[in-house]
């Protein structure tokens, strides 16, 4: 009995153990690497998201991985070495990466001062373009720049490019060492301003560059978008600029390694659009954050675990575990059916060692009853007394209930009383000759 119930207790500790493992494993939050430009507005809305997913104890954490340039967070991902990463469409997209959201999008601005005799991309011919470079970009602008001039049939060789560091800007437009700016950026963006305002300081006003033809060049290359630049989007009076236009763009998305779990994609979905005005609060971009399409047909994939979210497919907690659930369900019937045999095996063994031992202490009762002999008396008690003492430090025999210890012990009294009355019987018996003899020599 006290077996069984060491058993019934070790097995209710391990589920207690298996069901706190399990707790653990689906409630503690999980930590996800995300690699992003070391000193970047996307650095710090990043840092901006993992502070917001923090503070409210959301099943998800973001672990900032700085990395130099664009192209090195692409490696990353690439690589696996991190979870997320934040991609430029045009810059090195890795293969695995697959789309979770679009953090912002980035006009290309070609600006041009309003002293010079520039109106239009051709006339950037024999002209001098500060190509303004971020540590997110590394070269990414001067290839899309270049891009740009080769939809014009221009030759990368007719435009001087200067790379210019943003802390550089006004001093470059102001020495006339550049004649335009070429800035990618979210046009709401602090860069994208400075840059407007730097030109139209230094030279009373600032003329946007259209690009007409942005369409077509999308439409050739997946890594490009079209984008249209509404009037006053820089502020100004005269609103700059005076009229909308239109350029080519890229976007700056968040991906994920297609190899990341789809319930972890749908998380960091969720907890992204249900917490952006938090974030917002704490980085301005975040307003630019949004839905990727759902499109099957688009050239840079969606995460599954994305487009679930999007299109109100998730699983729920049954539909995920419902395999798991089913198999463990089928492994404790397994287990239970496997220790109810074991405990009937032990029960068993248990019993027929009682009845071996019972029997033996019936037979020492019947052969007492039927013994005169003192020395035959003297082994029954001895064995009487040993299976007294193998019986208590037997462990099989430890375990039986109330009635058959009583039994045993009933057993174990009959045969001991049975061989002190035939042993006092046998000194009775033996002593009479002796009293006969006596008698007989007239003692």
């Amino acid at each position: 009995m006290l077996r069984g119930l060491y058993i019934a207790s070790a097995l209710g500790l391990a589920l207690a153990a298996a069901a706190a493992g399990l707790n653990y494993a689906f409630l503690r939050p999980t930590s996800l690497r995300v690699a992003v430009t070391h000193g970047t507005d996307d650095q710090k809305l990043i840092e901006a998201i993992g502070h917001v997913f923090s503070a409210s104890r959301d099943s998800v954490r973001f672990r900032v991985v700085p990395v130099s340039t664009a192209a090195a967070s692409a490696v990353a991902l690439q690589s696996e070495s991190v979870d997320l990463a934040v991609i430029r469409s045009d810059i090195s997209v890795p293969p695995n990466g697959q789309t979770l959201v679009i953090l912002h999008r980035n006009p290309a601005l070609l600006i041009a001062r309003g002293d010079e005799n520039i109106g239009s991309i051709p006339d950037l011919k024999g002209k001098s373009v500060g190509i303004v470079r971020s540590t997110a970009t590394g070269v990414g602008n001067a290839t899309l720049f270049d891009t740009i001039l080769a939809q014009y049939e221009i030759d990368p060789n007719q435009v001087r490019h200067v790379v210019v560091e943003r802390k550089a800007m006004a001093e470059a437009v102001k020495s006339h060492q550049v004649d335009a700016l070429f800035v990618v950026g979210p046009a709401t963006g602090d860069l994208a301003f400075e840059a407007v305002g730097v030109v139209a300081k230094a030279s009373g006003s600032a003329k946007f560059l259209p690009i007409a033809e942005a369409k077509a060049m999308a439409q050739r290359s997946s890594a490009l978008e079209s984008t249209e630049v509404v009037r006053g989007a820089f502020g100004g009076d005269p609103p700059r600029p005076a009229d909308p236009f239109e350029t080519v763009g890229v976007s700056v998305r968040l991906m994920a390694r297609s190899s990341l779990r789809d319930s972890l994609a749908a998380d960091v979905m969720r907890r992204l659009f249900s917490e952006r005005v938090s974030i917002a609060r704490l980085e301005k971009l975040a307003n630019q954050i949004e839905a990727p399409s759902t499109d099957k047909g688009a050239a840079m994939p969606l995460h599954p675990g994305a487009a679930a979210y999007l299109d109100d497919e998730e699983k729920d907690f049954f539909d995920k575990y419902s395999d798991f659930i089913y198999l463990g369900a089928m492994a404790l019937s397994v287990l239970g059916s496997g220790l109810a045999a074991v405990a009937t095996r032990m029960s068993n063994t248990r019993h027929n060692e009682f009845d071996r031992v019972l029997e033996r202490l019936l037979e020492i009762l019947k052969s007492a009853r039927a013994s005169n002999r003192l020395d035959e008396l003297d082994e029954l008690e001895q064995e009487a007394d040993e299976i007294f003492a193998s019986s208590m430090t037997n462990r099989k025999l430890r375990g039986l209930d109330a009635h058959a210890m009583a039994a045993f012990g009933l057993a174990l009294d009959q045969a001991r009383d049975a061989i002190r009355e035939r042993r006092a019987l046998a000194l009775k018996q033996s002593a009479r000759p002796v009293e006969v003899s006596r008698i007989a020599l007239g003692e």
